[in-house]
């Protein structure tokens, strides 16, 4: 007779990011490391699928179609069921110090990767979070 083990589940991470190309690259190396990922690639869709199966950490770009990653962040958090989600934020754009600090203490995101940066580094972050 087999014991009963209880297997964790895997967590669950939506990936925000309106560049295909750029959102398979993270999707990928997320779905590697074991992880089930969502994508989003507006705005508004990022809020959707978070707030309809809140994940268990976003990773999301700051300049998307519709609404920006920050506003996404924003939504996210005044939501109840995903406030305590924590939020990644990575750009290639917005590589100034004041959006870095609007991301982590305005909005309260925890991290912010300017690209293009090392996935292992992402991943190291994710799996930090995700295992406190």
């Amino acid at each position: 007779m087999l014991d009963s083990v209880r297997v964790p589940k895997a967590k669950r991470i939506l990936v925000v990011e309106d560049d295909p190309l750029g959102g398979k690259v993270v999707v990928d190396a997320l779905t590697a490391q074991g992880y089930r990922v969502a994508f989003a690639r507006t705005g508004p869709e990022g809020v959707a699928k978070a707030t309809e199966e809140p994940p268990d950490l976003v990773v999301c770009d700051v300049l998307l179609p519709q609404k920006s990653g920050f506003e996404v962040c924003f939504e996210i958090r005044r939501a109840p069921l995903t406030r305590d989600v924590p939020v990644i934020f990575m750009s290639a754009v917005c590589k100034d110090s004041h959006s870095e600090f609007h991301a982590v203490v305005d909005l309260g995101a925890e991290g912010y990767f300017v690209k293009p940066f090392p996935m292992a580094a992402l991943v190291a972050r994710i799996r930090e979070l995700l295992a406190a």
